[in-house]
């Protein structure tokens, strides 16, 4: 097992590094070596030879200090977001059409349930090639230009089918569609590096903070609007609800790229994006207080109320959908818990948290178990509907998900856990994405 002590000792002596490099893959723990060299890179940052090393395994990059050639970068950054959210903005508006921006076929306009989500995506994949690290242009058509064709290839399938259809699939398909966009933008930026697990899980971390981020500047937009005709109907001008719908769908659009722009760095790979800036902070100690709450409400519920209520599940689809939603909201509270992959803790924590979330694992594993159950059970007894297919793969895929955690953590030592985790959680997303694909390809023609 690796240690960070031999960084500190052998730092400076490049042949006693590279057997230390040599030792830890022979012994199967590069992943400690990895962390360990990430955490002594980032103590000494003039270290020529950590820093080295850094670039050698694409680990994160070493920070700069502040200069005034990069006031410059930063100001053209800020011009390129704010003027992409503006015309993101237009876009939803025009494809709203005066209907309620939501992804709903019953209430929205066909144009906006259709393109936001990958309309949403081609403004970030713009943003990104505009203001991220330059590649050569092979690097930059698979990160940018292949995802870039996946969106559009995606949303022109489903507007030739489903385009004015309010249906169950209908319904279906708009929930699993921004999923599919989100998918192609991960698979851009993650695939073809190493670590490409944890890249991904990286990526769905700070595609948590962004999306808080963007829901804290669409309240703060809509208060804006509500204060704003407050202030104009007192003076006797009774804005109408039309404003207030045009102001959520422009909102919609514009958010996202503002919400990138200001928690994210568009030069940086996921790993290696900023995790002491924004609400990444927040974001980790909100999860940490949520574990524990989160793991002793799970153990009263599987003891004591699925036996009391054990065929309710089986009974009602509701309370399954309960479940469900339960499964799902614990996995993302497990992958957001380890936000930044350079955290520092001490050993009572490490084993601390590793505890609290094998057990919540666990835990939950059990809950998917006898959701997954009650689903079939409810399919051999009422037949197969597009709903039933959708959750039963679900049930599937999250099951597969806390499999993965928990199997991967009988391999490892206790210094490797977190990475060994973090590399699970990142698979298991690459299944969730190939699910939600599945569903938009498959479904319409299953049924």
């Amino acid at each position: 097992m690796i240690s960070r002590d031999p960084f500190e000792v052998q730092r400076g002596d490049a042949a006693a590094l590279e057997r230390l490099y040599r030792e830890a893959v022979a012994n199967a723990d590069e992943p400690a070596f990895r962390e360990g060299l990430s955490r002594s890179a980032a103590a000494h940052p003039g270290d020529a030879l950590l820093a080295a090393w850094v670039y050698r395994l694409d680990l994160r990059p070493l920070p700069a200090a502040p200069t005034h050639a990069t006031r410059p970068a930063l100001a053209s950054h800020w011009t390129t977001a704010v003027a992409g959210s503006i015309l993101m903005g237009l876009l939803a508006l025009l494809c709203a059409g005066g209907q309620p921006p939501v992804p709903s076929p019953e209430a929205a306009n066909p144009l906006f349930w259709i393109a936001w989500a990958p309309l949403t995506g081609l403004g970030i994949l713009a943003f990104l090639a505009l203001r991220g690290a330059a590649g050569n242009p092979d690097q930059r058509l698979a990160r940018f230009g292949l995802p870039a064709l996946a969106m559009v290839l995606v949303a022109g399938y489903v507007g030739l089918i489903f385009w004015g259809r309010t249906d169950q699939i209908a319904q279906l398909i708009a929930l699993h569609l921004p999923l599919v966009a989100w998918a192609a933008l991960g698979a851009g930026l993650c695939l073809r590096r190493p670590d490409t697990p944890e890249q991904g899980h990286a990526f769905a971390v700070k595609s948590v903070e962004i999306a808080l981020t963007a829901g804290i500047y669409f309240g703060a937009w809509m208060l804006f609007v509500g204060l704003t005709a407050g202030i104009f109907s007192v003076l006797g001008f009774q804005p109408g609800e039309a404003v207030m719908v045009t102001a959520a769908a422009w909102g919609t659009g514009a958010v996202p790229l503002l919400a990138l722009a200001t928690v994210g760095d568009p030069s940086r790979i996921p790993t290696a994006q900023p995790w002491h800036t924004g609400l990444a902070p927040i974001l980790r100690i909100l999860t940490r207080l949520l574990l524990p709450l989160a793991l002793a409400v799970l153990a009263v519920y599987l003891c004591w109320v699925v036996p009391a209520y054990f065929w309710r599940p089986f009974e009602e689809r509701e309370v399954l959908a309960v479940y469900n939603a339960t499964i799902l909201a614990i996995l993302t509270l497990m992958t957001a818990a380890l936000t930044d992959p350079e955290e520092e803790r001490s050993a009572a924590q490490d084993i601390s948290l590793r505890i609290q979330l094998l057990a919540l694992a666990a835990l939950t594993f059990a809950l998917n178990l006898y959701a997954l159950a009650a689903i079939l059970s409810r399919t051999l007894n009422y037949g197969l509907t597009p709903n039933r297919c959708t959750v039963l793969g679900w049930n599937i895929v999250t099951l597969l998900m806390l499999g993965l955690a928990l199997a991967g953590q009988w391999r490892v030592p206790g210094a490797g856990w977190a990475s060994a985790l973090r590399t699970a959680l990142g698979r298991g997303a690459a299944l969730a994405a190939l699910w939600a694909l599945g569903v938009l390809l498959v479904l319409p023609w299953v049924f």
